[in-house]
C-alpha cells in the first residue's frame, strides 16, 4: 500500500525545487517582455540602418568637397549630397508605414513617435537644403564651417528620430535599455 509523503519528504522536495528553480537563474520572459525585445530589435535595428545610410552619405559628400576643393562646385555637391539625404530619410519613412512590430500596449504610441520624429527629420533635411541655396560659393576656407554645419545638420535629423524610452512601459525600456543595438538611436529618458 501506497503512503502519501510524509513532511521530511515533501520538505526535501520543496528545497531540492527551490534550489533547482535558483540554479536556472532567471525565469523565461513573459509575453509582453518578448513583445518588448522584439520591437526594440526591430526599432533599433531600423534606426541604426538610418544612421549608418545618413552618415555614409553625409561623409560621402564631406570627402567629395574637400577632394575637389573647388568653390563653382562645392555647393553643387553639397546640394547633391542633401538630396540624397532627403531621399534617404523619406526612403526609411515609407519603412515605418509597413513596420510590423507586435502588438503591445506601447506600439501605436511607439509607431506615432517615429513617424512623428521621421517628418521632422526630413524637414530638417530640406529646410538645410534651402539654405544650401543660399549660400556664397564654399571656398577652401570656408569647407570647415559649410561642412561643419552639414555634419550637425545631420546629427539633428537623426537626434528627433530616436524615441524617448522613458515615455513607455518598464517592459520596452528595459528591452531598449538591455539591447546593446538601441544605445545611441534611443533616448534613455
Amino acid at each position: 500500500m501506497l503512503h502519501p509523503p510524509g513532511p521530511a519528504l515533501r520538505a526535501a522536495a520543496g528545497a531540492a525545487a527551490l534550489a533547482l528553480s535558483a540554479a536556472c537563474g532567471a525565469s523565461l520572459p513573459t509575453s509582453s517582455e518578448a513583445a518588448a525585445a522584439e520591437t526594440a530589435d526591430a526599432v533599433c535595428s531600423l534606426l541604426r540602418a538610418w544612421n549608418d545610410d545618413l552618415g555614409e552619405v553625409v561623409n560621402a559628400t564631406s570627402q567629395a568637397i574637400t577632394d575637389d576643393d573647388d568653390p563653382s562646385t562645392a555647393n553643387a555637391v553639397l546640394a547633391d549630397g542633401f538630396e540624397r539625404l532627403v531621399d534617404v530619410a523619406e526612403d526609411r519613412r515609407a519603412q515605418l508605414d509597413t513596420l510590423d512590430l507586435p502588438a503591445s500596449r506601447d506600439r501605436e504610441a511607439l509607431l506615432d513617435e517615429l513617424r512623428a520624429g521621421a517628418d521632422e527629420s526630413i524637414a530638417i533635411l530640406e529646410d538645410e537644403l534651402d539654405d544650401i541655396a543660399e549660400l556664397e560659393p564654399i571656398t577652401v576656407d570656408d569647407q570647415a564651417g559649410a561642412l561643419g554645419g552639414a555634419f550637425v545638420t545631420v546629427e539633428g535629423a537623426l537626434a528627433v528620430i530616436e524615441p524617448r524610452a522613458g515615455a513607455y512601459s518598464p517592459e520596452l525600456r528595459a528591452a531598449f535599455a538591455g539591447d546593446e543595438g538601441c544605445r545611441h538611436v534611443v533616448q534613455p529618458a
